[in-house]
């Protein structure tokens, strides 16, 4: 069964307000991690503004605008740049804004059928693997699923540092 497009809107607000959430206060940590093969919250929300390289909304918009046929996806990278390394956390949070406001424009004006029906072949680079997506498909995963893991390790950030 399809995913509605009021779903999709609701997982785009959900995971903007409890990103911004979990943000909050991070000011003086944004670089800290637990030991050095973790990711600091810094390396998670930069992983997730640019994956895919972009951003999930250029993504999606390409998809349904039908400019995107394809894409190439890495997982497991940081994206960290050495400006994204001196950004403060207003900046990071504007980052943050730029993808799922974008995200939230491109649901606004799809259809339903355009969402489940519309897709792009997905070349997963390190995982070696090609695979027709559908923006459904992409918002689900790449974005709804793998946000909240994200979300997820953030709020584990938090309370190692005792927040």
């Amino acid at each position: 069964m399809a995913t509605s497009k009021s779903e999709h809107l609701q997982n785009v607000q959900s995971i903007h307000y409890e990103l911004i959430e979990l943000l909050d206060g991070m000011d003086y940590c944004l670089d800290w991690k637990p030991d050095t093969s973790a990711w600091s919250a810094r390396d998670l929300v930069y992983h997730l503004v640019d994956t895919p390289p972009g951003g999930i909304h250029g993504v999606v918009e390409g998809i349904l605008s039908g400019q995107l046929a394809e894409f190439d996806l890495w997982s497991d990278r940081n994206n960290m740049t050495p400006e994204r390394l001196t950004n403060e956390l207003e900046q990071v949070r504007q980052d943050v804004l730029v993808v799922l406001d974008g995200l939230e424009n491109s649901l606004n004006g799809a259809t339903e059928e355009e969402l489940s029906q519309k897709s792009a072949m997905v070349h997963q680079r390190n995982r070696g693997w090609d695979e027709p997506r559908t923006a459904e498909n992409l918002l689900l995963g790449l974005f709804a699923r793998h946000w909240r893991e994200h979300l997820e390790q953030l709020r584990e950030l938090r309370q190692a540092l005792g927040m």
